[in-house]
């Protein structure tokens, strides 16, 4: 029923049929129970981290075994069934590989037809995928090598000595993240020949190191900068104050000829030392020359003009996704190469290394391929067709390959590495590898040296970090005796400019002296929730007090500025140093004993005028002032001011040998009574003002080591707005506002029925009580018809009773005549008293008003 309608106002309610209307009417508006109240959001989406699938190395096994045991319904097609070209190619494949065991019987068995992961004989040429990914990161073979050696663990072969049963397909290994040797090649050979490389797989024989990609046998180094802190000189507090009388470096009188034959001996000694190592690997192991291994060879294309082109060949390890050459004395020897369109088998010797191998594999001399190519021909060993129309046959060609298509999904690409965590040992260290936003704190990368064997004695940890905040990058600890070293740095954008951040605890209860570091910009030594911490801060120059540089000390302060106006360029503030060290903490004030500053020369004032160094001694309470050297002069003038004591300020008055003079030249006069006391008013206004420098100076230090002793706790990682996996705050205010509009709209829904409802109610109402008072009337009619004729009765007592009886009748009548001519009067001025109470009713003011009736 539309409750904008008024028709039913007008309505005659002298209707014979309004009664069952009323009634049908009325039994609906009560029954009416299709109002949705209910608030809840039917756009629910999950927000939750794509962590990936947190399996441990046990469960990924039986992943593969479960691979291996499945029923073959769960793989496609081609898995399953062998095509009738693909048997053609087995039966040219196994009487190949049979003439070749008959004519070299001291070979090696070739690796021609494995069974695939549903135990089907498939040709190995055939399961190679050319295929590229989706991800725009993704698009050179430096990218595809690292993305493959991070994404699959590596499985070394069950027996070193002999060939795989089975080999997987690149779509199966990229679902359980684990490969041998075999399937690593495949797997990245597919990806690079979808790249456009040239690109090959090489089975053949590499050391032990490569075989197992065990890497505890290769010691990395330490990073350049903190080889070279390892290396820095250190100078006393007093020497950094006093830097007037610092002795200059002597000069170096070097030639750099003789620097560089110096440098050469030292790299010959090194490797002659690698050398030497490598000898003594070789020596100690007895399968040396006879592990069987897979790895990748990328050749020179024909056309030159394509950007993929190289001039020379050489190999990727799959494994590590490095660059090797073929001079690698990794790779002893290789049995095969093959590609996605032939399989070629090596003639040459088998030992030596590859550096003697020829590579142009359209030599039947030194390669036998398995399909005859008479109308290809090979250039520097990549295939170039070249049809002839006089031939009558058609050779035999390898068929399309029957791998399903390989891709990754998005959760597994940004997990990275399997279950989003690597860990990789060296001889002298470890490093941790861990995809973005697995870790809390954003680490993506820790790397720990260690000096003894088993991973003992820590010496230097770096940790690599993305997505912070607060802008680190990257932080360096380094372990030492006398204490704790650790060095954070930043990138630009934080509000306090800062560059890097070095903190050194000290173990020994008197620390040692203040070092200075070079490749260093922002140093904290000790405690970092202690003001005396011996720090040096480094800003970027953005700062607008041109701040270079603090260097914090256990009781002192010593700034550096750039290019400032006054020509301040170096600062110093010296402390009460303090008796209890346990009570200290990141807000502890100390209270400035000695401030001392110094000046660049203005050449617009007299060198005799021109401060060069200031000092405001605050315990002797006197001022020392020093001035620019003049020229030829080996000294300075200088004025020594000595301050009046605040209760002799009023009494006494000033005494002119308060102010000490020491004048170089001798035609300089010395300062008049009045001047004398005009220069140490301005003198004492000076230090009053480099006092309240001071105090600005530690509140903002003290800010700044509050700041990053919460961000340390409270470390928190940004999210590119556009990247709606990870982005929680984004998706909740999207969902947030689904939610509102979806509440508005049943809200409002709500209204519109609750309003139709009191619409109906007074309608049915209406009516209900015109009907019963029209009910009421009819009774009275017939009660009053009835008694009029019993009124022709003889009997007067019942006559004259029934005479009473019908005067109060007629008297009910007219009242009920009355109140139905008032009730179809009043009805209409109900209603609109009605509407206009519902329309101004706040809970019905985003719906349409109700229509008053005029």
């Amino acid at each position: 029923m539309n409750s904008n309608s008024l028709d039913w106002l007008c309505e005659d309610f002298n209707s014979p049929n309004l009664a069952e209307e009323i009634e049908e009417d009325y039994l609906g508006t009560i029954n009416d129970n299709n109002s949705d109240t209910s608030s809840k959001s039917n756009y629910n989406i999950d927000c939750s981290l794509l962590i990936g699938n947190e399996k441990t190395e046990i469960e990924s096994d039986e992943n593969v075994d479960d691979f291996n045991n499945d029923t073959p319904e769960i793989f496609p097609e081609s898995y399953t069934k062998t095509s009738n070209i693909e048997k053609l190619i087995i039966f040219c494949a196994e009487n190949f590989m049979e003439q070749f065991k008959v004519k070299y019987p001291n070979r090696r068995q070739l690796v021609l037809t494995p069974l695939n992961e549903c135990g089907v004989q498939k040709c190995v040429c055939t399961t190679i995928k050319p295929s590229r990914l989706v991800y725009c990161d993704l698009i050179e073979l430096s990218s595809y090598s690292q993305f493959v050696a991070k994404h699959i663990t590596y499985v070394k072969l069950e027996d070193p000595l002999a060939l795989p049963n089975k080999i997987m397909s690149p779509a199966t290994i990229l679902k359980i993240q684990r490969a041998n040797c075999f399937e690593l090649a495949i797997l990245l050979v597919s990806f690079l020949i979808g790249c456009g490389y040239n690109a090959f797989i090489v089975y053949g024989y590499a050391t032990e190191i490569v075989c197992n990609n065990d890497l505890r046998n290769i010691k990395i180094d330490l990073p350049k900068e903190s080889i070279d802190e390892q290396e820095s000189t250190s100078e006393s507090m007093e020497d950094i104050i006093d830097e007037s009388y610092s002795i200059e470096p002597m000069i170096d009188l070097c030639n750099e000829y003789v620097d560089f034959l110096m440098t050469e001996e030292k790299n010959k000694i090194v490797i002659n030392d690698e050398i030497k190592e490598i000898e003594f690997d070789i020596s100690s192991d007895p399968l040396f020359g006879k592990r069987v291994h897979a790895w990748v060879m990328v050749m020179p294309l024909e056309n030159k003009n394509d950007k993929y082109s190289s001039e020379i060949s050489y190999f990727i390890e799959p494994s590590t996704g490095e660059r090797k050459e073929i001079s690698d004395e990794n790779y002893t020897g290789i049995e095969v190469v093959w590609n996605n369109t032939n399989y070629w088998v090596n003639l040459q010797f088998l030992e030596g290394g590859c550096t003697q191998y020829d590579f142009t594999l359209m030599n039947k001399k030194f390669w036998e391929p398995f399909l005859p190519y008479k109308h290809q021909s090979l250039r520097r060993g990549t295939l170039s067709l070249k049809h002839n129309e006089n031939e009558s046959f058609k050779n035999l060609e390898m068929p399309n390959s029957w791998v399903a298509v390989i891709e990754v999904p998005m959760n597994k690409y940004l997990m990275l590495y399997p279950n989003g965590k690597k860990i990789v040992p060296y001889m002298n260290a470890i490093k941790e590898f861990y995809a973005d936003y697995i870790m809390p704190d954003g680490l993506v990368k820790r790397t720990t040296f260690y000096t003894e064997p088993e991973y003992l004695n820590k010496i230097f940890v770096q940790e690599i970090y993305k997505n912070r905040i607060d802008k680190l990058i990257c932080t360096e600890t380094k372990y030492a005796i006398e204490g704790t070293e650790t060095i954070e740095y930043f990138r630009p954008g934080r509000d306090d400019y800062l560059k890097s951040n070095i903190l050194r605890t000290a173990i020994k209860k008197n620390p040692p002296k203040l070092y200075m570091f070079i490749f260093t910009e922002h140093k904290f030594y000790g405690d970092c929730n202690n003001i005396e911490t011996r720090r040096l801060v480094t800003f970027y120059k953005l700062r607008l007090d041109a701040m270079a540089d603090i260097k914090i000390n256990e009781n002192s302060f010593i700034i550096t500025y750039n290019d400032r106006s006054d020509l301040l360029f170096w600062q110093l503030c010296v402390f009460h140093r303090t008796t209890n060290n346990d009570i200290q903490n990141i807000s502890h004030k100390r209270k400035p004993k000695c401030v001392v500053e110094k000046y660049l020369r203005n050449e617009s004032k007299p060198k005799d005028l021109d401060i060069a160094t200031i000092t405001f001694d605050l315990e002797s309470n006197s001022i020392y002032v020093q001035y620019q050297y003049g020229e030829g002069q080996i000294t300075q003038s200088s004025r020594l001011f000595k301050k009046p004591t605040y209760s002799s300020i009023k009494n006494e008055k000033f005494n002119p040998q308060s102010v000490i003079e020491d004048i170089v030249y001798p035609y300089m006069e010395h300062l008049k009574t009045h001047e004398a006391y005009i220069m140490l008013q301005g003198i004492i206004e000076t230090e009053k003002k480099a006092l309240i420098n001071v105090l600005k100076l530690e509140n903002n230090v003290i800010k700044m080591l509050e700041t990053r002793s919460r961000e340390r706790s409270e470390f928190k990682l940004k999210v590119n707005s556009l990247d709606w996996d990870r982005n929680h705050w984004i998706r909740k205010l999207l969902q947030d506002k689904k939610d509102k509009e979806h509440k508005d709209t049943t809200k409002e829904s709500n209204a519109s029925n609750i309003r139709d409802k009191i619409i109906q109610y007074f309608r049915q109402n209406t009516k209900n009580q015109f009907i019963r008072y029209k009910k009421l009337l009819e009774t009275k009619k017939l009660e009053l018809h009835a008694l009029k004729k019993s009124l022709q009765s003889n009997d007067n007592e019942f006559r004259d009773r029934n005479l009473i009886r019908c005067s109060s009748l007629k008297d009910e009548l007219n009242i009920l005549t009355l109140k139905l001519k008032r009730y179809q009067e009043s009805r209409i001025k109900r209603y609109n008293n009605l509407a206009m109470c519902m329309n101004s009713n706040p809970d019905y003011k985003k719906l349409q008003p109700l229509e008053l009736f005029v």
